[in-house]
């Protein structure tokens, strides 16, 4: 029944102009299917099935370049730390070098999209591959279903509690790798989570380089957020039509399982939300759920249950910087 038109970029899909939907015209999705196109749309009189990430409600804000979840990775959108999946021209010989259908990667190269090309790494397997995005005429990728922007307040530092699949840093307070990074000021994207989330795996892209960096271990924090986090030009808000029926494989932020033994992350103590649950400072609680939605944490602490975000909470024992070196709010 939603009233859809053509997503920014789709009208010059070559399969996409074959269809009855074009610039001005509206559509009615009539049936939702699954496959890699199934939305099935009426527009003037003739059917027709499209992938997600070519449509949107009529009347819906629109980014100025096609950065909806779902929509396919071509020369306007792919950047640095953009989190991916599988799209619908993955190429059978490929296999699940991905890591499986619906395992995330990021964006960690994109010095030869002029060619058609990206360069994505999958975690937890740390496979990095190129992948045609427009080589050829063939679009191997889409952005990840419920993508939006990892960033955090320049300066910031990158802890377990904040760091993110995607987000963009630069050398922080306890930086001890001299200029493995490319020298002072170059910019890297988190690509994977090491040792209990207490190191995180960064690309380099200026010396095109892989390497681990503490984000709390022995208290160290190698890391801050960049200065340049390019917020205009990245994803902004999850779409209404972003697929939900894909399951993500790969953590987009440290995760916490049953069992953890759990704390206040700093600075979520005067929190008003979470004032009102059982974890207070020094108090100890366990994670019995993890469930979806904004508060998936399911916490028992002092014979009281209660929902956090992710975000509120860290592992017993686990270091955090101090809360004068949080230059945000919460989460």
């Amino acid at each position: 029944g939603d009233r859809v038109i053509l997503a920014r970029g789709y009208e010059s899909d070559d399969v996409v102009k074959l269809g009855p939907l074009k610039v001005g015209v509206v559509g009615e999705v009539v049936e939702v299917l699954d496959g890699p196109e199934p939305l099935k749309v009426l527009a003037n009189g003739e059917l027709w099935h499209y992938e997600r990430g070519a449509l949107v409600r009529e009347g819906q804000e629109q980014e100025p370049i096609s950065l909806h979840p779902g929509a396919r990775v071509d020369a306007s959108n792919a950047r640095l730390g953009l989190l991916v999946v599988r799209g619908k021209d993955w190429r059978p010989g490929r296999g699940d070098q991905d890591g499986g259908a619906g395992n995330v990667g990021v964006v960690m190269d994109v010095d030869d999209i002029p060619e058609g090309l990206v360069g994505v790494q999958w975690p937890p397997s740390s496979a990095a591959r190129r992948y045609s995005a427009g080589d050829d005429g063939q679009y191997e990728l889409q952005i990840a279903p419920g993508y939006m922007e990892p960033t955090l307040p320049p300066g910031t530092l990158v802890s377990a509690t904040n760091a993110k699949l995607g987000l963009l840093v630069e050398r922080g307070r306890d930086w001890h790798r001299g200029n493995d990074d490319g020298g002072p000021g170059s910019v890297g994207v988190i690509v994977d989570f090491v040792d209990d989330c207490l190191v995180v795996n960064v690309f380099w892209p200026l010396v095109r380089t892989l390497a681990n960096h503490r984000v709390g271990t022995n208290g160290m924090f190698d890391l801050q957020a960049a200065s340049l986090q390019d917020t205009s030009q990245r994803a902004k808000a999850a779409s209404s039509l972003a697929s939900a029926q894909v399951q993500h494989k790969t953590p987009r932020a440290c995760p916490l399982d049953v069992g953890d033994r759990v704390i206040l992350a700093h600075g979520y103590e005067s929190d008003e939300a979470v004032k009102l649950g059982p974890l207070k400072k020094g108090v100890v609680g366990e994670v019995v759920e993890v469930l979806d939605g904004p508060q998936p944490l399911k916490v028992l602490a002092n014979g009281e249950l209660w929902h956090y975000e992710r975000g509120a909470l860290v592992r017993e024992g686990q270091e955090q910087p101090r809360e004068a070196e949080y230059k945000g709010s919460p989460g």
